[in-house]
């Protein structure tokens, strides 16, 4: 490991003490904080991370939405706006699906190796009694940030970075006990989400909880279209 990943690494793991903040919601898991003069010593850490994180993110997307101006000339699937009520559609979809233990709810946007997935650890929680309360869920940011879009259709894909927010904690769904999380703690996260073209459209084929810089900045767009 380089010098600057270890930095990067140790910058990640002091970020998630920040209240308020997790970056990523750890596929429906609470998420918790400290506080006081530890928060006022990180606040510069999380400043800087978050900083040259937005100038990635930004920088990608850019890239994005000039190589999907050119494609979806020759195919409508890269249309941007589809593509961008589609990721709102299956976010919101996602967390109703999680919420509710019912895969179904979301099974048209999800690929079937992550529907299955989701499934087996929502099946799992009803067995164990444990139901997950989302509320005020938002989509407060989302970006493509990587496209591959290849002759062969059936192999094309895109990333996305997701910034949401909402509360998060888990119930024992027999008693109503608070199990996990806090019922007033409204916390951010950042997720990446990888889209594959499927029959039913765009759909997610996996969730990255653990976004750090050099994910964000290795991303390579390209089409084999153009």
């Amino acid at each position: 490991m380089t010098k600057r990943m270890r930095f990067i690494s140790i910058i990640t793991l002091i970020l998630v003490f920040i209240p308020g903040f997790a970056f990523a919601r750890a596929g429906g898991g609470s998420s918790g904080g400290g506080g006081g003069i530890v928060s006022l010593i990180l606040l510069p850490f999380f400043l800087i991370y978050s900083a040259i994180l937005t100038y990635q993110v930004k920088k990608k997307s850019a890239e994005t939405k000039e190589l999907l101006k050119k494609i979806s000339e020759f195919d409508s699937s890269w249309n941007f706006d589809n593509i961008k009520n589609n990721i709102e559609t299956a976010f919101f979809k996602l967390q109703e699906a999680w919420m509710e233990r019912n895969q179904d709810i979301a099974k048209d946007y999800l690929s079937q190796s992550l529907y299955e997935k989701h499934k087996t650890q929502t099946d799992n929680m009803i067995k164990a009694h444990e139901k997950n309360i989302l509320r005020n869920i938002s989509l407060l940011e989302h970006k493509m940030v990587q496209v591959s879009d290849y002759s062969d259709n059936s192999k094309d894909a895109f990333w996305v970075y997701i910034k949401g927010s909402m509360i998060d904690y888990t119930i024992n769904d027999e008693n109503g006990n608070k199990i996990a999380g806090k019922e007033d703690d409204e916390s951010a996260f950042i997720e990446l989400w990888k889209f594959i073209r499927s029959d039913n459209g765009w759909v997610v084929d996996e969730i990255d909880s653990n976004v750090a810089i050099n994910d964000v900045k290795e991303f390579k767009s390209f089409s084999e279209s153009i």
